[in-house]
């Protein structure tokens, strides 16, 4: 059986998005990137306010259509939706999982060593730019990705 939406699941699917417009930077650069082309041939930026509404937990009642998550995830070089909506069926349940073994302790490791190179990096001239962060939330992910993976293997019995 399929576990239901939880608050923090319908959460996620508003800030996920939200990372994804600032990996790109930001409302201006998505509205671009969303542009459509009317009849008579004019390019029309998609609206900063919806897509800002796409990214907000004040409004639960519009979420980023999934082709719109694809162009972004294009420009922005990550899955950074897609990863979160991935990483769910493994919490869910409806991945496959498997047996804990040796490479999901190395995996960690190197994903803690990532974040550790990361944040070292964006640390060396005092002052982390906008794409350190996008980089140090990127590694901070992929560590949580991991740790989920081997948690889904001891939960079961």
């Amino acid at each position: 059986m399929i576990r239901p939406f939880s608050d923090l699941d319908l959460r996620s699917l508003k800030t996920m998005p939200g990372e994804l417009v600032s990996a790109i930077g930001g409302t201006r650069a998505a509205s671009q990137l969303l542009a459509s082309v009317n009849d008579r041939g004019e390019v029309r930026p998609h609206s900063e306010a919806r897509i800002s509404g796409y990214c907000t937990i004040s409004d639960m009642s519009r979420f980023m259509p999934i082709h719109h998550v694809v162009r972004l995830e294009i420009a922005a070089g990550q899955g950074i939706v897609s990863k979160w909506m991935t990483d769910r069926l493994t919490r869910d349940g409806t991945g496959t999982v498997g047996d804990v073994c040796d490479s999901d302790l190395r995996r960690i490791s190197r994903e803690v060593s990532d974040l550790i190179v990361v944040t070292d990096d964006a640390l060396a001239d005092r002052s982390i730019s906008s794409a350190e962060r996008a980089a140090m939330r990127e590694a901070i992910r992929d560590l949580e990705s991991a740790l989920a993976c081997l948690k889904a293997k001891v939960a079961q019995p």
